[in-house]
This record gives structure tokens, sequence and C-alpha cells, in this order.
């Protein structure tokens, strides 16, 4: 299974505003130049994070984006949820052919089993956790290392 790039650009993002939350709202330029990512999608990506309270959009000469809260309270779920959905991976091909087993099927208990796994693992972990978790790698990705480096 593969996530959409969206939702990577977002939790890029996200990260970000983790760091900048001192300096108060950020542009999207200054964001997306820095986690090299093209502005256009970034903005797609943070409209469906505003619309679900992920972020806070600022207009005016001080305008951007601000973590509507606390990168702990943001977990990973909130996110794939507000970009993509909350969709599951695994859907029965019993609607759309007659299937016998589709009732017990091993394959949709399997497949059940580890989508629950995943949003257990997502729900418990933060945008809070990846930034910090970065902060403390030597070998961090390239724009979080140069944006916040001493």
């Amino acid at each position: 299974m593969q996530l959409p790039m969206s939702i990577e650009y977002a939790i890029h993002g996200l990260v970000f505003l983790a760091g900048a939350r001192e300096k108060g709202s950020t542009l999207l330029s200054d964001i997306a130049r820095t986690i090299k990512i093209p502005e256009s999608y970034l903005r797609k990506v943070f409209q469906l994070l505003s619309r679900n309270a992920i972020v806070i959009s600022q207009r005016g000469a001080k305008g951007g984006y601000i973590l509507a809260r606390e990168p702990s309270k943001i977990t990973l779920k909130d996110v794939m949820e507000a970009v993509d959905g909350s969709h599951p991976f695994y859907n029965c091909m019993s609607q759309g052919r007659k299937c016998s087993i589709s009732d017990d099927c091993p394959m949709r208990g399997a497949f059940e089993a580890a989508q629950n796994k995943m949003y257990e693992i997502l729900e418990a972990t933060s945008i809070e956790d990846i930034f910090s978790e970065l902060s403390q790698r030597q070998d961090g990705i390239e724009w979080f290392a140069s944006a916040y480096s001493e």
C-alpha cells in the first residue's frame, strides 16, 4: 500500500509549522520553498488542512499559516483523513459480484485487522512526535536540517 504524495506533503508542511510556531504565521511560499514542494500543490493540500481545522490561514500583511492546535494534538490519522478522507484501504470485491464466502471471508478479516492496526499507529503518532524525532537525528531530512540548525 502506498499513501498519496499529498499526505506526505501535508506532514512535511505541518512539521515545518511545528518548528516555526514561535515565529507566528508563515507564508505558504516560504514553506513550499524550504521543503521543496510545488507551491500550487501545497496550497491545495493546505486548503484541505484548513477546512479540517488543522491549520489556520491568516490574511493580511502578517498573513500565512499557523497550526490550529498544538502539534502534540495533531495525529497522522487526522492528517490522513483531512487530506485523503477516511477511506478503508481494502474494499471487498463481493459488492460487484456474487461471492459465496463474502460474509466469512478470511481476506476481509486479515485486511480489516491490518487497517485497524494502521489506524491505531497513526492515531498514536503526532506531528510533535515526528518533529521531535527529526530534531534528534543526525541524518534528518535535508530541509529540516537547514531550517532548524543553529
